[in-house]
């Protein structure tokens, strides 16, 4: 028999005993992981990332208070509205710009608040600031606020062991220039492992827990400046 055959059958092998073993890693590392317990470090989290994962995040602000943060997006049921509104002659460029870009690509948003304020910053494909949209207190005191469910996009297919590190989201609706526009609150910062730390299941697992510890803080703060928003 040529040897060269047994070269698929090796490769085969070698890929299901790997893959036993990093499913067995990382249910070991997960079980070390205390979500109550990392909960606690949440003010150290939050200063590290904005340190570290999202600096660029206080560059944006230009010195403002940053009191939370976390991941945004477009509902896919309301990104047709939301394009609708826009070219329906609203003449807001800023919400023509999120209605268009986030029907052609999901790219990278993020809620900050700040005192009494909700930024919301959109990028484009390569994680440069895109547009930065500020609602005021007015406008966040005559929102409302509901349960979005599990965030899954139109292009993924997820199994369901996966859905645990899918992030929850509840959509807010607030008025600009007159039309409502809906969007979504992660509970979570959008975490994508570094292909460096692919091997480091530790890592990833740490920096998910950490990601999770700061984004699920937002709404709760959000809720308690605005009483209006409690779900």
């Amino acid at each position: 028999m040529n040897p060269l055959f047994l070269i698929p059958v090796v490769l085969v092998i070698a890929g299901v005993c790997f893959m036993i073993y990093m499913n067995k890693k990382h249910k070991g590392v997960k079980a070390e992981i205390d979500l109550d317990t990392e909960r606690t470090r949440y003010t150290i989290y939050k200063q590290e990332l904005l340190a570290e994962d999202f600096s660029k995040l206080k560059g944006w602000m230009n010195g403002k208070s940053i009191d939370a943060f976390t991941s945004a997006s477009v509902p896919q049921s309301n990104a047709e509205k939301v394009q609708q509104i826009a070219s329906d002659g609203l003449k807001n460029v800023a919400l023509s710009v999120v209605g268009v870009k986030l029907r052609r690509v999901e790219t990278d948003c993020f809620w900050v608040l700040s005192n009494n304020d909700l930024h919301l910053f959109t990028t484009n494909t390569v994680g440069e600031l895109d547009e930065h949209i500020i609602f005021d207190h007015f406008q966040v005191e005559a929102a409302t606020l509901q349960y979005g469910g599990l965030l899954k996009s139109q292009l993924g297919a997820y199994s369901k062991s996966s859905e645990e590190y899918l992030p929850e989201t509840h959509i807010i609706t607030l008025n600009m220039d007159g039309s409502p526009i809906s969007l979504e609150i992660h509970d979570r910062l959008k975490y994508v492992p570094n292909p460096t730390d692919l091997l480091d299941v530790k890592k990833q697992f740490l920096t998910r827990a950490k990601y999770q510890v700061v984004g699920e803080q937002f709404l709760p703060l959000l809720q308690k400046k605005f009483p209006n928003l409690k779900a």
